[in-house]
């Protein structure tokens, strides 16, 4: 999705949630509920197999991570299942233990319910399989790695960005929340962001409304402004409530209210150069892909992996979008 997507490796963060938390607009297309990516040819007896089980493939983060799962795995030889859970914990631990009884030589985890996971990645440790997870972190130290973003230090990065415009206009403001509550990636977004902001002079934040997909995070923001017509920023937590805010400001015709948050596409780097978004959070959802199945492989194959590694990310506003979106 990025013209300079490897520019993003160096990219400098304090960051990265993520609910539920960068391609194009939502693809709604059905997917099945397990593919494999092509393995080598090389001797069977020694074939990788990985099991994933992703959040969703409903979504263009989720769908870019996929992507990049898939590019590694082919590039190692290594066998690759995926299932779609499409975001229902039971189906994701289903999956699980159905990729235990296959005996798979790895776990990749992208956890629905980073809570609700922990006694079948626990079990899967325990028959001896290694388990990484991606996007969002699951609290158990049986877990061999985290891939992804620090979401804590990413909405403490967008939240020092406003807190800056805020000071420099030197004026009060009223700054609305769309969020994925369930989500505990957005909830760490949405908790870094609070801390910058929360002692800042003349700030009020509303309390916390929900979205996750764009037609209710739309519906949320059109609420939103029929109570507070005076709101002036709206921090959205994930791709398509940052969407669904766009939506909703251009009904509205509402130019006096910004939106600051997570993950562009195409439609949000064009609202970016037209002024309506003021800044987002550009992650690397391709990386994050491609090492988690290098991570899961190194595990594999007998290696200790560091508990936590992280992905940088982009701080992306008028001055840098044109870099890595085309026209």
């Amino acid at each position: 999705m990025f013209k300079k997507a490897s520019i993003l490796a160096t990219a400098a963060l304090v960051l990265a949630l993520a609910g539920c938390g960068g391609g194009s607009g939502t693809n709604t297309a059905e997917k099945q509920p397990e593919t494999s990516a092509p393995a080598s040819a090389g001797d069977a007896k020694k074939e990788i197999t990985i099991g994933v089980t992703t959040a969703t493939l409903r979504h263009q983060f989720f769908i870019d991570i996929d992507k990049g799962m898939k590019k590694a795995a082919e590039e190692a030889g290594v066998k690759l299942l995926v299932n779609d859970p499409n975001l229902d914990l039971a189906k994701q631990v289903s999956a699980i233990e159905d990729y235990m009884q296959k005996g798979v030589n790895g776990l990749i985890v992208l956890a629905v319910d980073n809570a609700g996971v922990v006694p079948v990645v626990e079990e899967a440790k325990a028959k001896g399989i290694p388990v990484i997870t991606a996007d969002s972190v699951v609290p158990s130290d049986k877990v061999d790695t985290f891939i992804g973003t620090e979401n804590y230090e990413a909405g403490k990065q967008i939240g020092e960005y406003l807190k800056k415009q805020i000071e420099a206009d030197g004026k009060d403001v009223k700054i609305a929340v769309v969020t994925h509550v369930q989500s505990f990636v957005q909830k760490e977004r949405l908790r870094g962001f609070k801390e910058v902001l929360s002692n800042v002079k003349g700030v009020t934040i509303l309390n916390d409304q929900p979205g996750y997909d764009r037609e209710k995070s739309m519906a949320t923001v059109e609420n939103i402004l029929q109570a507070n017509p005076d709101v002036n920023y709206i921090y959205a937590t994930a791709e398509n409530s940052v969407l669904g805010a766009l939506a909703a400001l251009d009904s509205a015709k509402q130019t006096n209210t910004k939106i600051v948050g997570f993950d562009v596409t195409p439609e949000a780097a064009e609202g970016i150069r037209e002024g309506k978004i003021l800044a987002m959070i550009q992650q690397q959802p391709e990386k994050i892909g491609e090492e988690a199945v290098k991570a899961a492989i190194e595990a594999i194959n007998g290696k200790t992996l560091d508990k936590n590694i992280s992905i940088p990310v982009l701080l992306m506003d008028k001055s840098n979008v044109d870099e890595y979106f085309k026209k």
